[in-house]
């Protein structure tokens, strides 16, 4: 092969590596204080005769840390399909990288050097990026209020036999699809996906590299792994330690090619994947992780190029060091929703309330509070009433009783501890704040009352959920009781373990038309679920505040530290938005471990209240006059429960017509 090619400077952005429409290749990349860099092309064929080119690059194109080249002559450009980089003697992948070569295969642990970069040749029209057709795709851009965040693994949300997709499509962005009447039989309007960029998911234990292990020090030892407290996990030869979740450093630019049913179409997979969400009224948002060494520079690249290239619908960033206030200022994201754990919303809406709600707020406080009153902590009412009403009028709650670490909703009601030890760790990983109860036997049990409880309990926590003002999140398979077996940090466990288990959806059926249930109240009655923060007060002068809390007594609520019961009164007077104002919805939560007496409130004249829901049935109590001689009524509400009512009116008794003759009565003096 001829190396009778020129090299010549080329402007420095954007980042990445292709071959131009002149068939030229075009080299843009960051390279630190290296003395010999450049870039390796690769045959696209494996069986080419085509030997690898190694093209070095002068100093003299770098600005800054840049190095921008345009090379031309390179015989038999078009032959080469994959490329890395290289500086002095480490060989890496392009972080710009479009698509990746190597990692299509879950689990498979794959050398750094065999990863390589998809080489983009712009010269030939059918294999170019921008050929898909989109054909007028546009993002759903759902309002907050009226959202229902499905969080999912994409692996392993289909990846089990029992999720009934096809083999070739399950654990795929394709599979995902396939779900799509389910999602929508739930209320779905967003899906949220755990990362899903292109990493290696295999951890490299001897590298020392991974926080949780170190290489073994001594010759005998080299085939052990170890723990970071220094105890043997496995030996080399069998132990693979994989990152199920994906929370590392990856190829943000790249989808991840072992979540694709066709690997080496992973591009235009993934578009077909969004389009067709889309398509169904549904939203994608996509989680990035991205450690706090990263270049802010890169993260902004990113973003921009996964909303420009695949329509996603907004960002879920994770990480301690991210450019917020880039982020938030981008003129591209002004129709793009970002969720991260806080804003410093004064610094980005500078004291103006957005016409559009945006930025959204992960509500870890929820799944605090919420957890303390279901399992009947004193000193928890108060907290668990602020967050039930937290709203904003600039930005969105978030809320999550279970996110993907720490217990399912099953498990949070099964276990009190955690119980990690497949996780090769002797069980000291994963948090042991988590603020559960087993319901008096920890794991599986056939009792009976046991059981019960369990079911009931979950159930109190999915009504908490729905009717709580802000937006409702849900990891995947906590709607009908999936569980992890009490482990509460499966970031390893790509097995059933870490897999939504479908056939639990049989066995839970109860638990999740109840969820269905909740899902329909909620967005059938406009005063669930609004778009502002309630007031309290009357002030439209109707009698009741538009929304108002109560406790045993009614317009009495008790907020003490050995409270546990509350009362939410929404009224539906204050809703304008339909042609006749919605119903007035009384929740009511009894945490207490004893059955309770409550009175309700009392509605205006011509209605009264039908009870819609209960997690346990109570009794009813006969009316009964208290001391003013008023009529209260009551009723015996089951401990751990919660109640659902909701007004309707009340019909009038109809008059039949009398049309008997009547004798015409004598205005005299009556005989006596």
């Amino acid at each position: 092969m001829t190396s009778n090619f020129s090299i010549c400077r080329e402007k420095p952005y954007p980042l990445g590596c292709y071959i131009d429409y002149d068939r030229s290749l075009v080299v843009r990349s960051v390279f630190k204080d290296n003395k010999h860099c450049g870039i390796t092309l690769y045959p696209a064929a494996k069986e080419s005769a085509l030997k690898p080119l190694r093209i070095e690059l002068p100093a003299t194109l770098k600005r800054g840390s840049i190095y921008s080249a345009r090379i031309k002559g390179i015989e038999n450009i078009a032959s080469y399909g994959a490329y890395n980089l290289f500086a002095d003697d480490e060989i890496f992948c392009d972080p710009y990288a479009k698509q990746i070569f190597g990692l299509e295969k879950f689990g498979k642990d794959v050398p750094d050097c065999d990863i390589r970069a998809k080489l983009d040749n712009k010269a030939d029209f059918k294999t170019s990026h921008d050929t898909f057709d989109w054909d007028g795709d546009e993002s759903n851009l759902v309002p907050y209020e009226d959202s229902l965040v499905y969080l999912l693994h994409v692996r392993g949300f289909t990846k089990s036999p029992s999720s009934g997709v096809d083999a070739s499509r399950r654990g795929t962005f394709t599979g995902i699809t396939d779900k799509i009447p389910y999602l929508k039989s739930l209320g779905v309007t967003t899906v949220e996906l755990m990362p899903a960029y292109e990493m290696n998911e295999v951890e490299n234990l001897y590298k020392g590299s991974d926080y949780r292990s170190r290489e073994a020090v001594g010759e005998d030892e080299k085939k052990l792994v170890f723990s970071r407290d220094g105890s043997i996990v496995s030996k080399k030869s069998s132990h693979v330690r994989l990152n199920f979740w994906g929370y590392k450093k990856g190829f943000y630019f790249a989808p991840r090619t072992a979540y694709c049913s066709d690997p080496s179409d992973a591009e235009n997979e993934f578009k077909r994947f969004v389009k067709t969400m889309h398509e169904h009224g549904l939203e994608v948002i996509m989680q990035f992780y991205f450690d706090e060494h990263e270049n802010g520079t890169l993260i902004i690249d990113a973003l921009r190029f996964w909303r420009c290239t695949y329509h996603v619908d907004g960002f879920h960033l994770k990480g301690s060091v991210i450019p917020l206030r880039l982020i938030t200022r981008e003129p591209l994201f002004d129709d793009t929703k970002i969720w991260y754990d806080w804003f410093d919303y004064g610094s980005v809406f500078e004291g103006k309330i957005p016409e559009i709600r945006l930025l959204g707020e992960y509500n870890n406080g929820f799944l605090f509070n919420s957890r303390r009153f279901l399992k009947s902590d004193d000193n928890s009412a108060g907290d668990f009433l602020r967050s039930m009403t937290a709203n904003s009028h600039d930005h969105a709650m978030i809320n999550y009783i279970c996110d993907y670490e720490g217990f399912r909703l099953a498990d949070l009601v099964t276990y009190e501890h955690k119980h990690n030890e497949e996780n090769g760790e002797n069980n000291k990983d994963g948090t042991d704040n988590n603020l559960s109860w087993n319901c008096g036997i920890e794991g599986r049990t056939r009792k009976h009352d046991i059981l019960s409880l369990r079911k009931k309990q979950i159930k109190n926590a999915m009504t908490m959920l729905m009717t709580a003002q802000g937006t409702p999140m849900i990891f995947s398979g906590d709607e009908f009781g999936n569980t992890q077996g009490g482990n509460n940090n499966p970031y390893c466990q790509d097995n059933e373990t870490g897999w939504v288990d479908w056939r639990a959806m049989e066995r839970n059926s109860e638990i999740l038309e109840y969820f269905r249930f909740l899902s329909n109240l909620r967005f059938g009655h406009r005063i669930l679920h609004e778009s502002h923060p309630f007031r309290m007060m009357d002030y439209i002068s109707c009698g009741y505040p538009d929304l108002s809390f109560h406790g045993r007594e009614s317009w009495r609520p008790d907020l003490s530290c050995h409270s546990h019961m509350l009362g939410f009164l929404f009224c539906g007077l204050y809703e304008k938005t339909k042609e006749e104002s919605d119903a007035f919805i009384y929740i009511f939560f009894n945490m207490h471990w004893t059955s309770k007496q409550i009175a309700l409130p009392k509605l205006p004249d011509g209605y009264e209240w039908d009870l819609i829901s209960d997690t346990d049935p109570g009794k009813l109590v006969p009316e009964d006059k208290g001391e003013s001689g008023k009529v209260v009524f009551t009723e015996l509400i089951a401990e751990r429960s919660a109640r659902i009512y909701i007004s309707k009116k009340v019909k009038k008794p109809v008059t039949i017509p009398d049309n008997t003759p009547k004798t015409r009565k004598s205005k005299g003096k009556k005989h006596e």
